[in-house]
């Protein structure tokens, strides 16, 4: 089995979702946990399923990175520096290219991509990372294949990815591992359900039979994300991990 014992994990989007689910795992591993959402109440949430007590929560905005700065040297000089970061927060919308406008480009970019790079400026700058340590973005599938009507999300997500690979290639000197992951369509979480209120059952369905494996979940995003984070993963790096039950393989 995995151990996260005594390595402190940075979680953004922790409130909810692929956050959430991987706030639960890694504390099942034995981490300790800094979880990032903009809810305190679902951030509550969150922190009442996790095993073990000295964790924290912040309820702001990832894009605020002041205040981020502020909370992780709140939360460093409690528990010293950080061995891993989970970028999960994210935003998605599924609109035709004729109702994207310069305002969502930017949201979308600013959370996804932006609000990742930033958050790990942060933490390299001010030395909060140890070395030996591991980042991981989640990123999206479409930012590997193309999907009509979600032209921002996929070029967001595909930045991420792009920008996993040089943000690798300059940590490695610190021995800080840099690695983006591609979730197919998950399954159970709030965003998921909400896409698809509305949709024919046969349209589903079809969906469903494109996955080879079915659909995934939270929990296997979480548990590659547990295998990134672990020592037994010290070579790898630079890389993007697909997790989507064989979708990318027809």
């Amino acid at each position: 089995m995995f151990d996260l014992a005594n390595k402190r994990i940075v979680i953004t989007g922790a409130s909810s979702g692929i956050g959430r689910q991987c706030a639960i795992s890694c504390s099942k591993m034995g981490a300790t946990l800094l979880l990032f959402g903009r809810n305190q109440e679902q951030l509550n949430v969150t922190r009442s399923y996790l095993d073990g007590t000295n964790h924290l929560t912040f309820a702001q905005d990832i894009r605020d990175i002041d205040q981020f700065s502020l909370s992780i040297e709140k939360a460093v000089n409690e528990y010293n520096a950080i061995d891993g970061f989970i970028h999960s927060a994210g935003i998605q919308n599924t609109l035709p290219l004729r109702l994207h406008n310069k305002e969502i480009y930017n949201n979308l970019f600013e959370v996804n991509a932006i609000g990742a790079f930033e958050c790990c400026r942060m933490l390299i700058q001010k030395n909060y990372f140890n070395k030996g340590g591991s980042i991981i973005f989640i990123a999206s599938i479409r930012g590997l294949l193309g999907a009509s009507s979600q032209v921002g999300y996929a070029a967001s997500k595909g930045a991420v990815i792009a920008g996993t690979r040089s943000l690798a290639l300059e940590l490695a000197f610190r021995n800080i591992r840099v690695n983006s992951i591609s979730p197919g369509m998950v399954e159970d979480t709030a965003m998921t359900k909400k896409s698809l209120v509305g949709l024919p059952s046969d349209w589903v369905e079809k969906s469903k039979s494109e996955y080879p494996l079915g659909w995934i979940s939270a929990e296997d995003v979480a548990n590659t994300c547990i295998f990134l984070l672990s020592n037994e993963s010290q070579k790898i790096t630079g890389t993007n991990i697909v997790v989507d039950g064989g979708f990318s393989a027809r």
